[in-house]
């Protein structure tokens, strides 16, 4: 009789255990999007920063440009951390910005860049086969993304779309 209590009280413990580590995993998850999109959204303004002092286009800007210019901060963990950076950038002939991933993020973090942006028509994924920014909100924006074809994206990538200030 006391067997069965105690495993019945093992049980109970456990399952009580799993839920919170469920809970707290799914916290830590979404946590975790929001501190990749606000990286993104850090790169994305230093980007923007480094095109509206030098107006370069058809290019890309380095990680090493962007720190030697002040463009990105020195308390941030993108200039600490370069070596593990995940973002690129490219411009256009006509001036549009392009940030994007260059491998999908660990977790799914378009509702955050959504939510960063006020629900920006301007951010979406990358779609291998589409020549327009697909919108998690807005479905196909009908915005070209053309220019980042041949680039590497990867399908489903993060893309925020920009233009100097």
């Amino acid at each position: 009789m006391w067997g069965l209590i105690v495993a019945l009280v093992m049980i109970a413990a456990g399952g009580f255990y799993s839920s919170t580590s469920s809970q707290a995993l799914a916290v830590v998850q979404s946590n975790s999007g929001r501190e990749v999109a606000a990286e993104m959204a850090l790169y994305r303004q230093a980007v923007i920063d480094y095109f509206s002092a030098h107006d370069l286009r058809g290019t890309s800007v380095s990680i090493e440009a962007l720190k030697s210019a002040k463009a990105l901060p020195s308390w941030s963990v993108l200039y600490q951390q370069s070596d593990r950076l995940i973002w690129d950038n490219y411009r256009d002939q006509d001036g549009i910005i392009y940030i994007y991933s260059t491998a999908l993020p660990s977790t799914n973090i378009t509702a955050d860049l959504n939510q960063l942006s006020g629900n920006s028509l301007l951010v979406g994924v990358y779609r291998h086969g589409k020549s327009t920014l697909q919108s998690g909100i807005f479905g196909d924006t009908g915005i070209p993304v053309a220019a980042l074809a041949g680039r590497g994206i990867a399908d489903g990538a993060p893309l925020w779309i920009a233009m100097t200030q």
